[in-house]
């Protein structure tokens, strides 16, 4: 308890420090921008954004919790969902020697930061932060903790189509990992990425003192039509008190861009671990998206899926959510089928502010949403996000 409390101290310490010395440090680069500073010479990027939203679930339930759900599990109420600041320098190809090193440190303050630090308790998360070399032109190294490879969507809300997240993302997906990234770009319409991991889970420590592999192949064989193939594969912990088992998860995406203002998205996957002394864990899904941009300020972004975990593993039969990525506790194995349908209107009155109102339904096969005192097999929420990106 000690311990903690002092890493929790230091935490919070040095993100005082972050905070309040780096817009210095970026004013002070901006305003000498004519003198040879540090900054200047290191290429140095500070950016991020706002988030905060409501969500208001129908079923009234009063547990005020939204079942099955990740970075908006909160019902009938207002949430600061996220505070990310970003401090970088980006590896470059060619010129000087120091132009290739860079490293990414990402932090994220609120709500969401429970989710992307897979703790369910603590509201501050380093998402990321690594560092960077390109030896080749075509070869990128990455050492530290990164976003996975694995999955159409992510944590940041302002770079997803909808508000809320799909079940594939946010129940049966890692968000962050740590450990060794190499990705090459074979030519313009070819890369490939490996990264040898702690955890599928994306805790920063290893459980098992064994080293899990995930993969990502991406091809654009035309202009409007991107192809990718993701994988992942070790041996991992499955918190229930039995022996480390391998665990495997392989999947696509397919992502068109159907005119100038529609573009068609389809993912699907399917994950396996073996448990010994019981059925495997098996989950899988389908994701498909139509998002259409009228104009630069309105767009309407319409998902539907379909995911299914066979064993209860991982939605915990709608009952623990801590995210990156959800692992059932003993006894909350309960299997289920889920389906979504997710309507969002956005609307950007300024380039960067973006604004969203989402209607969506979820419906599964078992009574897994609460209801009021009781529980449902479905439920409907309406619900209201705002961004502000600097």
């Amino acid at each position: 308890m000690v311990k903690r409390m002092m890493t929790r101290m230091f935490l919070f310490v040095f993100s005082i420090a972050v905070v309040g010395w780096l817009p210095v440090l970026l004013v002070s680069s901006v305003a000498l921008a004519e003198d040879d500073t540090l900054a200047s010479k290191l290429n140095l990027s500070l950016y991020g954004y706002v988030e905060t939203s409501y969500t208001q679930n129908f079923n009234n339930p009063t547990t005020g919790v939204n079942n099955n759900r990740s970075f908006d599990g909160d019902a009938n109420s207002f949430r600061p969902n996220m505070a990310q600041l970003v401090l970088e320098k980006a590896a470059s190809p060619g010129g000087a020697l120091t132009d290739r090193a860079g490293f990414r440190l990402k932090l994220n303050f609120g709500e969401d930061a429970k989710f992307t630090g897979g703790t369910g308790s603590d509201d501050f998360d380093f998402q990321e932060a690594y560092v960077q070399y390109m030896p080749a032109d075509n070869l990128t190294l990455q050492a530290g903790r990164m976003n996975t490879l694995i999955g159409y969507e992510v944590i940041e809300s302002p770079l997803n189509p909808n508000f809320s997240r799909s079940f594939l993302f946010g129940i049966g997906e890692p968000f962050t990992v740590t450990g060794f990234r190499a990705s090459f770009d074979f030519s313009d319409s070819a890369s490939f990425a490996v990264s040898a991991i702690n955890s599928f889970k994306g805790l920063q420590w290893d459980e098992n003192n064994s080293k899990s592999i995930e993969a990502l192949l991406s091809l654009a064989p035309t202009d409007n039509l991107g192809v990718s193939i993701f994988g992942f594969w070790g041996p991992e912990d499955n918190t229930r008190g039995e022996a480390n088992a391998d665990r495997m998860q392989v999947g696509g995406i397919l992502d068109m861009q159907a005119t100038d203002q529609l573009e068609l998205v389809l993912e699907g996957y399917y994950g396996n671990q073996a448990i010994p002394g019981s059925a495997n864990a098996r989950w899988n899904g389908v994701a498909g998206y139509a998002i259409y941009d009228f104009n630069d300020q309105w767009g309407l972004h319409v998902r539907a899926e379909v995911f299914e975990d066979a064993a209860g593993y991982f939605s915990c039969f709608g009952d623990v959510s801590i995210g990156n990525a959800h692992v059932c506790p003993a006894g909350a194995a309960t299997d289920q089928t889920l389906w979504e349908t997710t309507w969002t209107l956005q609307y950007k009155p300024v380039p960067n502010l973006i604004t969203r109102a989402e209607f969506r339904y979820d419906k599964s096969d078992r009574e897994t949403f609460s209801d009021g005192d009781g529980v449902s097999d479905s439920q409907s929420t309406l619900a209201g996000e705002m961004i502000f990106l600097f």
